[in-house]
């Protein structure tokens, strides 16, 4: 027996860090610390968990655990020592919590386990041994499934539960807080009397059921639910991980993450297995800051490198194509990599690591078939330069005397075959010279060598002039021409401009047969347009575009109707080019067509 506590100092043990009271024989606080009264509050909060429990020690008990659900301290251990006279000194203490211990243990177990890359099938397997063990269970099965008919794919302890390969689990209220298991066949499988469903899964449901002797206390469940809470997001995380796998194992290029060291190293945080087979550098090894493509980069190409990787540490994206040397051979990659922040703050870039060696061979295949085509232009356009000024003497020649010729038959009394002769040398030398000067425009056009002038040009007068030279052929044919007078004027060369008109004219007067051919000019803007439109045969639509092509006709048969090279259009359309215009043409098969020279409008 002790002695009253009047013989002790009573102010010191009022600031005493203990909690210490003593109680009367009634159960009644004769006296408390202040430790005593901030553990446990005023006696008017206490509740019956802890009256009872002061009842038990001035009744003789030596010791009392209080639990009380919704207080700052839910648990107490009381212990007590009697007085003399009745009633009892009382220690009271934060009682040790053996669920939220077995819980947290859990929690930690469950968090080591999905940290590195979490495993679906793992993770339930440990969450049915650390829910069960964490709940004090007898028993704990892992459940997959759907709705509410369930396959079982992990148990705990081992050996338990063997009945229970498929269970039918009513669904829960949707709130994803655990709840009881009624069902005979389930509780008989499980062995136990009581069970509780903690919801765990993602997008596969999947469930914990635990099943003991015993009902779950309200602490017990919404250790439950802290749990299946747990359990759901790293089932989750675990879902989004194998899907961001499975879509990286889809990819031919590589993924990367990467951070700048302050002295500009690179510090790779992720890198996915495709930039093995870009680079041949093991991921594993360029993660470990012991290899890096950067370092396979050409010397040609490093300064474009280093520029593109300035920019990632400025916090700018940034795309660079560089070469390779990878086992020995060089491959171009293009890195496309982005700048951003982590999660913690930090700048971190991503980015794409591609092979485009395919492409870059395309390009150089490409360029090297442009050079070799140009080439092979500027020797066909020499060769019509060539060859033009070669035939223009003679045939120049051919044409004087056959025009001599002309004009000496007409005045001897010779027989009519021998003018017939004159005129068909005249003609086909006069055919051939214009073939030649084509030709020759088109191989300076080509390649940009045909000196323009650039001067007013009075369309009224040059259209007449031109106009004048086509009528007595169109009249003898019974087609009429008609040219609208006009003040427009053009910024051209006139004998350019002449020798367009004069294409055009000679295409609608050969190709017209009857009906009429009809010239008009219209001002808009700084612009002034030529028309020239007949009712001839026309050209089919899927043709209009190809007779401003050398040697194409719109009538391409062998026996053509019609005789021609199909340079004409294609001379006028570039002299038109050229000259700041341009030539265009619109037709229907059968009724005719427009051809429209556009030139700029001289507004002095």
């Amino acid at each position: 027996m002790t002695t009253a506590p009047e013989a002790l100092p009573a102010a010191a043990l009022a600031e005493a860090p203990a909690a210490l009271a003593v109680l009367d024989a009634g159960g009644g606080v004769v006296w408390s610390s202040r430790a005593f009264d901030a553990l446990l509050g005023s006696p008017d909060a206490w509740g019956d968990a802890v009256q009872a429990g002061l009842g038990r020690l001035v009744a003789g008990a030596d010791a009392a655990k209080v639990v009380r659900p919704g207080h700052a301290v839910e648990r107490l251990d009381l212990r007590a020592h009697a007085l003399d006279g009745g009633g009892a000194a009382v220690v009271a203490a934060v009682a040790a919590d053996p669920l939220g211990a077995r819980v947290a243990a859990a929690e930690a177990a469950l968090h080591a386990l999905a940290r590195p890359r979490p495993d679906l099938l793992a993770l339930l397997e440990a969450a049915a041994v650390h829910v069960g063990q964490a709940l004090a269970a007898g028993v704990a099965v892992a459940l997959v499934g759907g709705a509410d008919d369930y396959v079982r794919c992990a148990v705990w302890p081992p050996d338990a539960a063997p009945g229970l390969v498929t269970a039918a689990v009513p669904p829960g209220d949707g709130s994803g807080r655990a709840r009881d298991v009624s069902a005979p066949p389930v509780l008989a499988a499980l062995g136990a009397a009581h069970a509780l469903a903690v919801p765990v899964g993602g997008d596969l449901p999947a469930l914990v059921v635990v099943g003991r002797g015993r009902p779950w206390r309200p602490d017990e469940r919404a250790a439950a639910d802290r749990l299946g809470v747990l359990v759901a997001t790293l089932w989750g995380w675990a879902e989004a991980e194998d899907r961001f796998e499975r879509t990286v194992a889809d990819l031919d290029d590589a993924l990367f993450t990467v951070a700048h060291d302050a002295d500009g190293r690179r510090r790779y945080a992720f890198v996915s297995p495709q930039a093995e087979a870009l680079t041949g550098l093991d991921p594993d090894a360029v993660l470990a800051g012991d290899a890096d493509w950067s370092a396979l980069v050409v010397d040609g190409d490093r300064a474009a490198f280093a520029a593109h990787d300035a920019r990632l540490r400025a916090g700018r994206p940034s795309t660079v194509d560089v070469r390779l040397v990878v086992g020995g051979d060089v491959a171009w990659v293009r890195e496309r990599a982005t700048p951003g922040l982590d999660a913690a703050g930090n700048v971190a870039t991503g980015g794409l690591l591609a092979d485009v060696t395919a492409q870059h061979e395309a390009e150089a295949q490409l360029r090297r078939a442009r050079r070799a085509a140009e080439r092979a232009a500027h020797t066909r356009m020499a060769f019509l330069r060539t060859m033009s000024h070669e035939l223009r003497t003679p045939l120049g020649v051919i044409r004087g005397f056959a025009d001599l010729l002309a004009d000496e038959v007409a005045d001897l009394a010779a027989p009519p075959e021998v003018a017939e002769f004159a005129d068909a040398i005249q003609t086909a030398a006069g055919r051939a010279l214009r073939l030649v000067s084509d030709l020759l425009d088109l191989s300076r056009l080509e390649t940009k060598a045909l000196d323009l002038r650039r001067m007013p040009v009075a369309l009224g007068p040059l259209l007449a002039a031109v106009a004048g030279r086509h009528r007595p052929a169109l009249d003898g044919r019974g087609v009429a021409l008609h040219v609208e007078p006009t003040d427009a004027a053009a910024l051209a060369d006139p004998a350019r401009v002449e020798q367009v008109v004069e294409q055009l004219l000679a295409n609608a007067a050969k190709f017209t047969e009857r009906g009429a051919v009809a010239v008009r000019v219209r001002a808009e803007g700084g612009a002034v347009r030529v028309e020239v439109a007949d009712t001839g045969v026309g050209v089919a639509a899927d043709a209009l575009d190809d007779v401003f092509e050398p040697f194409v006709q719109g009538d391409a048969r062998v026996n053509r109707r019609f005789e021609g090279t199909g340079l004409g259009l294609a001379v006028a359309r570039r002299l038109a080019d050229q000259m700041g215009g341009g030539l265009t043409a619109t037709s229907v098969e059968g009724e005719g067509s427009t051809f429209t020279l556009t030139l700029p409008r001289d507004e002095g």
